[in-house]
């Protein structure tokens, strides 16, 4: 991979905001791809025969499953070769933003990249109510606690799996660049947070 190409990556739990603020970078001249994306659609198939099959448990259980058979950085190395792909068509692109960033192999990669690694972060009753006024098909309406009880399956190893290839939420948090709170339900303060990191990019 080109060295000088600037990789942003985004990470932060469900309904943070990550999706919002790839878009915004998109808008402004960036490639993007979605490593949640890419679980999902494995989630979805794999899980097809529950009634969530892209519930975060599910989610959380089949990227495990896909960094085990895989490797760990399997996500990231797609997101670089759509990228690269990309380039051939359209080379005016700033860089390349991947979002839900949530293993220690893909957090190493574009900081040992030079690259911006952002963690949003949100209250868990905001991230709630964005989730309960969002629900994706194949999604199931959870009550906070059993929602929380889920993620926490991102923030701790799980047994009986390496723990090279599983998420950790945690250290994508602790290695962060820059850390920006998106915590109302008004987009134009988060807007203006996001236009300001951007800003800062153009430097």
């Amino acid at each position: 991979m080109d060295d000088q190409i600037l990789i942003v990556g985004i990470s932060g739990l469900p309904r943070s905001g990550k999706d919002y603020f790839a878009d915004k970078l998109i808008k402004y001249g960036y490639f993007g791809v979605s490593l949640g994306d890419i679980v999902r659609d494995t989630s979805r198939e794999r899980h097809s025969d529950t009634v969530d099959p892209i519930s975060v448990a599910n989610m959380t259980e089949t990227s495990n499953w896909l960094r085990t058979n895989y490797g760990a950085d399997f996500a990231l190395k797609k997101a670089l070769e759509r990228f690269s792909t990309a380039k051939k068509v359209e080379n005016a692109y700033k860089g390349l933003v991947v979002w839900s960033i949530r293993a220690p192999s893909e957090v190493d990669f574009i900081l040992n990249h030079k690259g911006r690694l952002i963690w949003v972060d949100a209250p868990d009753e905001v991230r709630y109510q964005r989730y309960i006024a969002h629900l994706r098909e194949g999604e199931v309406k959870l009550t906070l606690d059993q929602l929380i009880a889920q993620e926490d399956l991102q923030w701790h190893p799980q047994p009986g799996i390496p723990k090279d290839v599983q998420m950790d939420i945690s250290y994508a948090k602790a290695q962060a660049t820059d850390k920006i709170t998106n915590d109302t339900e008004y987009p134009e303060e988060f807007d203006k947070k996001i236009d300001e990191f951007i800003t800062k990019l153009s430097v």
